[in-house]
């Protein structure tokens, strides 16, 4: 195993040489913004350094994998160097060499992990000389934003023209700053419009709001824009989901039908077409179950032209939904919908979330009342109750 370090003035430039001395299949171990030291170091930028590795005992494993392209973002290192050990697991797991070769690798995430882990505890003492650093720091950890985003949003902070961090407008230009940054990586808010397809499900776990966020939505549609809204309800493992859906279909005036098993599907989206937009509401399923996740998948299946929602609870740690999408990753284009506003006391998971799946916000609930408590994501709003505290 080969491992060495090397510096650039972007990211460009060091992963060319990485390339360059390492090849395609090089694991990158880890990437920071390192600030020149020494009596000089003030009129010197700061350059990009990164630690990167590749097996040199074994050209013929390392040609056979593919390629993984390293994005500082979008793909952690301890993430990267997680699907190496399963690429070389699943080739020949009899295979003394390539035991060998998964130990070190195991061995090499192992101390990885402890470092990322001292060196995000000491994240603090980093921008301990200032003040406004730090406390912009602590802020995010609050609100347990993902510390690669912390790191990025800080060095934007420390791009803001020093005149602007002391006049009034100081918080808004922070806002608009950060705003800035996160659209770089999050997809553009995309919600039901006239040329949606007109067959939409709402699918997620148990327990997050998708029967009364469809009822928002149906309310929304059928009371201000006018549009004729049939109700499909395939959650019938809860006697109260029906119930409730019925119950909103009966105060709206809007046909509800009801499917006990995937192949009814089509009947019942045949009895609402007249309709300007059918929603569809399924049943949780729990990311840990895959019976429960295959019933899912069967149910989508049966139909071609759709468009899907996935609705998350804001209260749900970042850590718990990434495990959730890896358990629907049959679902290849949907968007997100965000629940429970009024119930979190952070809100990292909402930018977190939309920075690693890469998926398209849409809505986010912020009560129980129906139809009021739903509104299109706003990223500026998300940011506000972030810093918010932040004099």
């Amino acid at each position: 195993m080969k491992v060495k370090k090397f510096t650039g003035s972007n990211n460009h430039e060091v992963m060319s040489k990485v390339k360059s001395e390492l090849g395609n299949n090089a694991v990158i171990l880890h990437q920071k913004k390192v600030k020149p030291t020494g009596i000089f170091s003030i009129f010197k930028k700061s350059v990009i350094e990164v630690v990167a590795a590749i097996d040199e005992g074994n050209t013929g494993l390392n040609k056979a994998n593919n390629v993984i392209e390293h994005k500082s973002l979008a793909k952690r290192p301890e993430d990267i160097l997680k699907e190496r050990v399963s690429q070389i697991e699943t080739k020949d797991e009899k295979s003394a060499t390539l035991s060998r070769e998964i130990d070190e690798i195991k061995g090499m995430l192992h101390v990885f992990m402890k470092n990322m882990k001292q060196e995000h505890s000491g994240e603090q003492d980093r921008y301990a000389d200032d003040e406004e650093l730090n406390q912009l720091y602590q802020t995010f950890n609050k609100h347990e934003v993902d510390p690669l985003l912390i790191d990025k949003l800080l060095e934007t902070y420390e791009e803001i023209d020093i005149t602007n961090k002391t006049v009034l407008n100081k918080e808004a230009t922070l806002k608009e700053k950060l705003v800035e940054v996160l659209e770089q990586y999050i997809f553009k808010v995309s919600t039901i419009n006239k040329e949606s397809p007109q067959i939409i499900f709402f699918v997620g776990p148990t327990g997050v709001g998708k029967t009364t966020t469809i009822a928002k939505l149906a309310a929304h549609h059928a009371l201000n824009e006018g549009q004729s809204v049939g109700l499909i309800s395939a959650d019938t493992y809860r006697i109260a989901a029906v119930e409730q859906l019925r119950t909103y279909s009966d105060i709206l005036n809007i046909p509800l039908e009801v499917v006990y098993k995937s192949s009814e599907i089509n009947k019942a989206i045949d009895n609402l077409k007249h309709k300007d937009l059918i929603f569809i509401d399924t049943a949780g399923r729990s990311h840990k179950n895959k019976e429960q996740i295959l019933e899912l998948e069967t149910l989508l299946q049966q139909i071609e032209c759709k468009e899907v929602y996935f609705v998350i609870s804001c209260t749900t740690r970042t850590v718990d939904i990434k495990e959730m999408i890896k358990a629907y990753d049959f679902l290849k284009d949907y968007k997100l919908i965000f629940t429970k506003l009024d119930e979190a006391s952070t809100f990292g998971t909402i930018i977190n979330t939309a920075m690693f799946i890469q998926k398209p916000l849409s809505y986010i609930t912020t009560g129980q009342s129906v139809p009021d408590d739903i509104e299109i994501l706003d990223l500026d709003k998300i940011v506000d109750l972030i810093v918010k505290e932040v004099s």
